[in-house]
């Protein structure tokens, strides 16, 4: 597994009730990282990491979720569809059958290992940063995202295997991806967190310049402190002389 490289410090910053957790994927175990004897959904691991020490799974430690890793596949019973209406998360077995033709997963057998770590525990660069925050702390890590570079924010989820757009989507597309707690319906069921807390994972192209960017603007934009009539006035009047100045020009 690689040493760690970036400065993770500016993180310290929000004061996270929840820490941040790095996932790292690999073939070969972990060096100085134990396993964990618990069996848990997927869903359920980047809560674990939160108050523990680092650990990995391997396929005999997933209760749910496994197939989003590529460590089995997925059995006829789900791609049939059949479990949907029972569970009361679709209509019929059509509508089930539909998701598992965009569901993203890892390939078959390209992992063995999964190890999760708090941020302030991690050893290693993770391949993913997963974020449980607020809605304030979302809003500086998401306008952090596109500081730099204008990208668009996606919120890309499922009813069920909701655990794919946190684990396997931002790995393979390269995209920053959020979601909110008690949306998941297997997260909900096993009430891995309060509703209401938005879940922001990103992939390990774009946390340097998370980074990066967070370590470059401001947090706490002064338009944010004017109230709603001093801020509609403060735009009228910087509009004007913006227009104004580019008439002269």
């Amino acid at each position: 597994m690689s040493v760690k490289k970036l400065d993770y410090s500016i993180f310290d910053r929000f004061n996270f009730k929840y820490k941040p957790v790095g996932v790292k994927y690999s073939i070969e175990k972990p060096e100085g990282i134990k396993p964990t004897s618990k069996s848990l959904a997927l869903c359920e691991l980047f809560k674990e990491a939160q108050t523990n020490q680092p650990f990995y799974i391997t396929k005999e430690n997933v209760q749910c979720g496994e197939q989003v890793l590529g460590i089995v596949d997925y059995p006829p019973i789900m791609y049939s569809g059949q479990l949907g209406p029972m569970f009361s998360m679709f209509k019929n077995p059509g509508a089930n059958r539909r998701i598992y033709d965009y569901v993203p997963h890892l390939p078959k057998d390209s992992v063995k290992y999964i190890t999760h770590a708090a941020i302030d525990k991690m050893t290693f660069d993770p391949d993913l940063l997963i974020f449980t925050t607020n809605p304030s702390q979302a809003e500086i890590l998401l306008r952090a995202s596109s500081f730099s570079d204008g990208k668009m924010w996606q919120a890309k989820g499922t009813t069920c295997l909701a655990c794919a757009w946190i684990y396997a989507h931002p790995y393979l597309s390269g995209e920053m991806n959020y979601t909110i707690s008690g949306l998941g319906f297997s997260m909900k069921a096993r009430g891995v967190l309060p509703d209401g807390l938005i879940i922001i994972t990103f992939p390990f192209d774009t946390i340097s310049s998370l980074i990066e960017n967070l370590k470059e603007m401001e947090w706490e934009p002064y338009w944010f402190k004017l109230g709603r009539e001093g801020f509609v006035k403060e735009v009228k009047k910087r509009s004007g002389e913006l227009a104004k100045k580019l008439a002269e020009a």
